[in-house]
């Protein structure tokens, strides 16, 4: 079974999460796709949008090795195991990490010059993905989270790698997947349609007005 696309697969994720309706919950994107698929969960929870930025640490591919991630406030999360298999040396790691902050360092421009953070502090946070094949990134996010003293961490993502789950499920208060997989090569294949998500769409997501909780068919 594959989603037609992010919205789909956010009404479907939406379905799991209508408990949190009407309560003080903000709905957090990670990445530009991700902030689609949480559109849809704000929609029908008629809670707050806002994104989660953070930065992929890759080693050139084919195809590109994932080392770790860094996210909004200097936070750096390295995947070791991946670091000591392709036997990355210090000097590589500090020029990739230092590349990656310069990219996340142009995202903050862009994404928060005319959209102040949404406040999170004590709040449950929905963080939604449209998929987890390593984890890393959504690890990093989360760890930004409970930095920021959230309440609450509720990962939603339509797909995800069943290690990688069970990973992340003991790492937030709760975690929503729809389709766990045991072996998952990249988020894409489990979309009919998956495009790049422009910085003009993303904005746009962020800068509308916000939505009464809607219901979404069964």
């Amino acid at each position: 079974m594959r989603f037609r696309d992010r919205r789909e697969a956010g009404e479907r994720l939406a379905l799991r999460l209508r408990q949190l309706r009407g309560g003080r919950a903000v709905v957090l994107g990670l990445s530009e796709g991700g902030l689609v698929v949480a559109a849809q969960i704000a929609d029908v929870l008629g809670a707050p949008l806002d994104v989660l930025l953070t930065q992929r640490i890759e080693a050139a591919g084919p195809p590109p090795v994932l080392l770790g991630a860094v996210g909004e406030g200097g936070l750096l999360v390295w995947d070791h195991d991946a670091i000591r298999r392709f036997d990355i040396a210090a000097v590589e790691l500090t020029r990739l990490a230092d590349r990656a902050r310069a990219g996340l360092a142009r995202q903050v421009a862009v994404y928060r010059r005319d959209v102040a953070p949404v406040p999170i502090a004590g709040r449950t946070v929905v963080l939604a993905d449209d998929g987890a094949a390593t984890g890393t990134t959504a690890h990093t996010a989360i760890s930004v989270l409970r930095a920021r003293q959230v309440g609450r961490v509720v990962l939603a993502v339509p797909v995800a790698q069943a290690p990688v789950l069970d990973r992340l499920a003991r790492e937030a208060d709760e975690f929503v997947c729809l389709r766990p997989l045991p072996w998952l090569h990249a988020v894409r294949n489990s979309y009919r349609k998956f495009p790049a998500v422009a910085d003009t769409e993303a904005l746009a997501l962020l800068h509308r007005e916000p939505r009464r909780p809607t219901e979404v068919a069964r």
